[in-house]
């Protein structure tokens, strides 16, 4: 028993110092991975102060020339704008789907709900330009290439999983309950629904319209494929443009959407603080 008792403390020190080196290593592979993801975004940001007339890291001269250009510019300004036109009707679009449809598959007993919530989703799992290809040859059929609300049709598939992804989600935490005490207290069905569900649902509904709207305005795959050469949102003009060199007011745009992107996420945060529960 001397023995052993002799022995331990030796083992006791040989395992706090490889949980030591343990958690050491564990930190220090956290810094490299978050270092990794934001390298690329610092380097944006930094380059977007660039006076230079080309890209060059770091940067020989620093001024707000890059956003001068950018909101100047006869070329980017217009593509930003249709970018935000069709973002926005996208992204409602998405809601007007996507909320009812998260009622219906968790709140009620329809049948094929669960295919429904599949089919809501398969946004997420198809690709893209398999979408386009399709959706080209229905759109030629309804004459909606190279349309507006041809777009905004496309971009709101894309959206739609994430309002369906929240939307079940911040439903399958209300309690059926509260809306059953709202309808025995004299309210009608509606009522307590929009009264006491949807309010509760409001952050995820904000969340999930971010998500949507970003998703539309940085989606590049259907507007070459259906947008036609009249309409020229801002990824299309990124892309037309880095065919002949790159235009360094790509960096401030990029900085300014990782900004806008940033603030619009923090948003539903700040309402589940508000939130009196």
């Amino acid at each position: 028993m001397s023995a052993l008792h002799e022995g331990s403390p030796p083992v006791t020190a040989g395992r706090r110092t490889a949980d030591r080196a343990l958690r050491l290593l564990g930190r220090l592979g956290v810094a490299l991975s978050v270092a990794f993801l934001l390298a690329p975004a610092v380097v944006i940001v930094v380059l977007s102060f660039s006076g230079d007339d080309v890209l060059a890291f770091p940067p020989k001269e620093w001024g707000f020339r890059q956003y001068s250009e950018l909101f100047s510019s006869d070329i980017w300004m217009p593509a930003i704008w249709l970018s935000i036109k069709i973002a926005a009707p996208s992204a409602l679009l998405a809601l007007l789907i996507g909320v009812p449809a998260s009622l219906a598959i968790v709140r009620s007993r329809l049948p094929g709900r669960f295919a429904l919530q599949i089919g809501g989703i398969a946004g997420m799992i198809v690709p893209i330009s398999a979408y386009a290809v399709a959706m080209y040859g229905v759109f030629a059929q309804f004459e909606l290439l190279g349309s507006f609300w041809g777009l905004v049709i496309a971009n709101s598939i894309l959206g739609l999983p994430f309002v369906l992804v929240m939307g079940t989600a911040a439903l399958t935490r209300v309690p059926v309950e509260l809306e059953l005490v709202a309808i025995t207290l004299g309210a009608s069905r509606l009522r307590a629904w929009v009264g006491i569900t949807l309010r509760l649902m409001l952050p995820a509904i904000f969340g999930a319209a971010v998500l949507a709207f970003v998703t539309a305005f940085d989606e590049a795959v259907f507007i070459n494929f259906l947008g036609g050469p009249d309409l020229v949102t801002m990824p299309k003009a990124i892309f037309d443009s880095v065919r002949y060199g790159v235009d360094p007011a790509i960096t401030a745009i990029a900085t300014l959407l990782m900004v806008a992107t940033g603030a619009l996420m923090s948003l539903p945060t700040l309402l589940r603080k508000k939130d009196p529960r």
